[in-house]
Formats: C-alpha cells, sequence, structure tokens
C-alpha cells in the first residue's frame, strides 16, 4: 500500500506542471471550480487564491485544490481559497449572467441584432442601450449617446433573443442615514428604475425624514421599512449642544451592522432573497436590466456577490442635486477619496451568514462566504455601487464638522488622505472664529473642487466612464 501511494502521488506530480503564469489570452474566462480542499476535476489551467492574490499551475484530474498542488505557495495566507479553471470562449461569443452576447461589429459598422440590445465599449467599459427590434444599429458614439472607453478603438455586441433567464430575484437595500441629502430621489430611482423590492432605512438624528415620506405615493411608501430607532447613546452626547457622535468614523460601522442584521432578519420573513447594504449617498447602478433579474443568475452555492464601487465626478462645487447633475464616475480604484473595496449582496437563505462589516458577510465560523466578484464577467461588473461621495459642498461641510470630534490618534488612522485632510480643516475653521486664512467659503469650496471635480489632478479622463440615468423619465 505504500509503494502504491508513492507511485500514485509520483503520477500526480508528474501530471501537475507548476508554472509561472504566462500572459492570458483576452478571451479567457475563469470559472470556479473548487474550493480549497476539494478535488479538481477538469484538467488543465487552475489558480488558486482569492481576489486580486493567485499562483497558476497545469493540474491532471483528481489534483487537490490546496497549496501542495503549487509548489506549497500560499498566495493569501490565513484565508480560504478557492480554485478557478479556465475556459476559453469564442472570441465572438461571451456569456453574462445566463445572457449570451455575440459580437456583432467593430466601431464604425453596422451592429445586425434582432433582440435590439446592444452594448457598445471596450474591456469593461460599456454603455448599453435597448433599441427595439431592428434590422441593424449603428455601433457609433452618435448611436449611443457616449464614449465609454476614451480614445480605445470599441466594438458593438447583441443580446441573445432567445436566452432564458431563471425566474426575478427579490431584492431589498438596506442603510443607516443621518440628514438623507435627497431621500426622495434615492428611494424613487431604486424601486422604480433598478427595480428594488423593498427598502430597510434606519435614520439618526433625521426629524424632517417624516415630511419626505409623506410626500411618497402609497405605493412607494410601502416598499419601506424604517428601523426602530433607539434612543441616542452615551457616545451622542457631546458637551453642551454638541452632539456630534465621538469617534464617528469607527462607530458608525458597528451601528451599520446592527441595521443590516436588523433588515436581514426582517428579509426573511418577507421572502427577500438577497439583500445589499448601501449609503444615502449611494445608488445600484446597473448596465441594463433590473437587478432582480442580474442576482436571479448567481450560480447555486453562492451566497454572496461583491459589486465594486465607483466614485461620482462633479462638475463644479456649485453642483445642488448630486445624483441628477452627474454626468461621469471614476473607475479608478487607485485615485477614490474613500473606499475602494465595493459592498455586496447577501442571499438572505444563508441563514447564518452575518455583517462583517459594513462591506461584506462570513458564515457562522467567522469564514468566507461562497462568493463571486461582479467585476470579473466578461464585460465588468453589471450591477456597481455608485458613489456620491461629500456631495453637494453643504453636506462635506456638515460631515465633517460632525468627524471633527474624533481624536488626533484615529484621525491619523484613517486610510483615506481626503477623510483625514477634511477632518483637519473642518476642526480648524469650525472651532476658531471666522476670518481664519484658508477658512473663507471660496476657500473651502476651493479645497473640496481639488478633491471632488475633474480638477483633481489625480484623475485621468481614460479612467472616467459616462453615467446615463433617465432621470426625466424616474422622476416625472
Amino acid at each position: 500500500m505504500a509503494f502504491l501511494a508513492i507511485f500514485l502521488c509520483c503520477e500526480i506530480a508528474r501530471a501537475t506542471k507548476f508554472r509561472t503564469p504566462p500572459a492570458r489570452a483576452k478571451d479567457a474566462v475563469w470559472k470556479h471550480c473548487g474550493l480549497e480542499g476539494d478535488l479538481i476535476t477538469v484538467p488543465g489551467t487552475v489558480r488558486f487564491g482569492w481576489a486580486s492574490n493567485w499562483v497558476e499551475a497545469e493540474l491532471a484530474a483528481g489534483a487537490t485544490c490546496s497549496s501542495a498542488s503549487f509548489q506549497h505557495q500560499d498566495p493569501l495566507p490565513g484565508v480560504r481559497k478557492v480554485c478557478e479553471c479556465t475556459a476559453l470562449t469564442s472570441a465572438n461569443d461571451k456569456t453574462e449572467l445566463g445572457i449570451s452576447w455575440h459580437r456583432c461589429a467593430r466601431e464604425g459598422s453596422d451592429c445586425p441584432c434582432s433582440s435590439g440590445i446592444v452594448r457598445f465599449g471596450e474591456d469593461a467599459r460599456w454603455v448599453t442601450e435597448e433599441f427595439g427590434p431592428l434590422a441593424s444599429v449603428p455601433c457609433t458614439i452618435a448611436s449611443f449617446g457616449a464614449d465609454p472607453a476614451l480614445r480605445k478603438v470599441k466594438e458593438c455586441w447583441c443580446a441573445d433573443a432567445r436566452s432564458s433567464r431563471p425566474k426575478k430575484a427579490k431584492v431589498a437595500v438596506v442603510m443607516l442615514s443621518r440628514h438623507p441629502p435627497d431621500l426622495k430621489t434615492w428611494i424613487r430611482y431604486h424601486t422604480g428604475h433598478v427595480g428594488v423590492d423593498h427598502i430597510f432605512i434606519k435614520l439618526e438624528d433625521s426629524p424632517g425624514v417624516s415630511a419626505i415620506f409623506e410626500q411618497l405615493p402609497e405605493e412607494e411608501r410601502k416598499k419601506v421599512t424604517l428601523l426602530d430607532s433607539k434612543p441616542a447613546p452615551a457616545s451622542l452626547i457631546g458637551m453642551g449642544a454638541d452632539t456630534r457622535p465621538e469617534d464617528d468614523y469607527t462607530s458608525l460601522q458597528g451601528r451599520q451592522m446592527v441595521a443590516m442584521a436588523s433588515a436581514k432578519s426582517s428579509s426573511a420573513a418577507m421572502g427577500i432573497d438577497w439583500l445589499i447594504h448601501i449609503d444615502d449617498d449611494e445608488l445600484l447602478y446597473t448596465q441594463y436590466g433590473k437587478i432582480g433579474d442580474l442576482l436571479a443568475a448567481m450560480p447555486q452555492g453562492t451566497d454572496q456577490a461583491y459589486l465594486p464601487n465607483v466614485e461620482a465626478v462633479y462638475a463644479s462645487a456649485n453642483v445642488k442635486s448630486c445624483f441628477t447633475e452627474t454626468k461621469q464616475a471614476n473607475l479608478n480604484r487607485f485615485t477614490f477619496e474613500s473606499y475602494a473595496n465595493g459592498k455586496s449582496a447577501v442571499r438572505v437563505a444563508r441563514r447564518d451568514a452575518h455583517p462583517a462589516g459594513p462591506h461584506q458577510w462570513r458564515d457562522a465560523l467567522n469564514r468566507e462566504l461562497g462568493s463571486i466578484h461582479m467585476d470579473q464577467e466578461p464585460f465588468g461588473s453589471p450591477i456597481m455601487v455608485l458613489h456620491f461621495e461629500s456631495c453637494p459642498f453643504s453636506r462635506w461641510e456638515d460631515k465633517f464638522w460632525e468627524l471633527g470630534r474624533t481624536s488626533p490618534q484615529k484621525v491619523r488612522e484613517i486610510p483615506f488622505p481626503f477623510y483625514r485632510e477634511s477632518i483637519t480643516k473642518m476642526q480648524s475653521c469650525r472651532s476658531r472664529e471666522s476670518g481664519l486664512p484658508g477658512c473663507s467659503q471660496a476657500n473651502l469650496m476651493a479645497f473640496w473642487s481639488k478633491w471632488k471635480t475633474a480638477a483633481n489632478p489625480q484623475l485621468n479622463q481614460e479612467d472616467l466612464m459616462p453615467v446615463n440615468i433617465p432621470w426625466d423619465t424616474i422622476l416625472a
């Protein structure tokens, strides 16, 4: 038996050729083929790891999805990893969440498309339009009203009208909100345009919101649940009239997780399939279609979908309606002014899933859930979180004044330079008499513009994508 074990080990080792990952063909697609510890049933190129940390090897069927199959290299110690296998697709055909797409034209040519659903762009940068059943669509910027990939040669892809879709999933969102900037528009967008079935809101210090709810049509009010509000904790009690939360940057996340857990429990009782936590300055942005149709296509065993975030870019500090006036978003996470690790949708039926911060969920043993990173789909992420951070200018003033009670040590620990500088600026300008150098309204607006508009020197035009939301239809 010992000899047989040694022989089998050697045979698998001979069939398992470790290699440095080559430059991958553009049309190579990675597909999940095992959790750490599983046996690989598909021979070929396999990668082992998680997120952006991988090692690759040529594996024979029967090899184990473990570091032992990859010369004992562990690309991410302490994290449970997965294996993904390559599948080469036709250069002219791709499948995204159950919908088949066919390349129909290069830029400048005509795209024959019987379904009339055409996407225009390059790599992960696309705009999608529904033209209705047509013989052909000119594959041009003029046809789509925007250039999704500046200075790149683009192409058109047609959706297969025969693609079958599973039954639409029921989707809810949850948020913790304090002084929401445009709640009426936020609710109408998500319930009417994106197709969110229910909204859970936990409010803090927002007495004017009740009047906003009274203005909503009855059909919209039925889709909103206000989670129970508790009396302000001791940490919200300031000195005298100062009711700003103490160290709000860190304590906020704890309060968000409480709201997430409460909404998940309520979602289960309501028959909701997926729950997503976002903030009142964020919109769920889809390339096409309703969010329930997209999440319905998640494979069985996937209990979490990571949704990348992008940041809105404003025309000037004079922007008033941040949602409706924004025309561009920054896709380069390395130049974001705030977080860059996205948000996630959790499958409500996964009973032991609990919030592990505002961005993800974990199981009862605090392990990663079976997850999909949506930005790995063949055309980029079909769902994004569009973040309207610190907008409008007046909200930036209020937000960072409220964060002003953050201790100097905690400020130093914040990973975002924009946050650190904004807190320091407001601590200085709001705590002393007016007229302090650098604290005039014009100075503060110039400071804001340096970070939040196209004048930001870190922004690259090639990183900006057009934001196409039919606000006239949504708000009609």
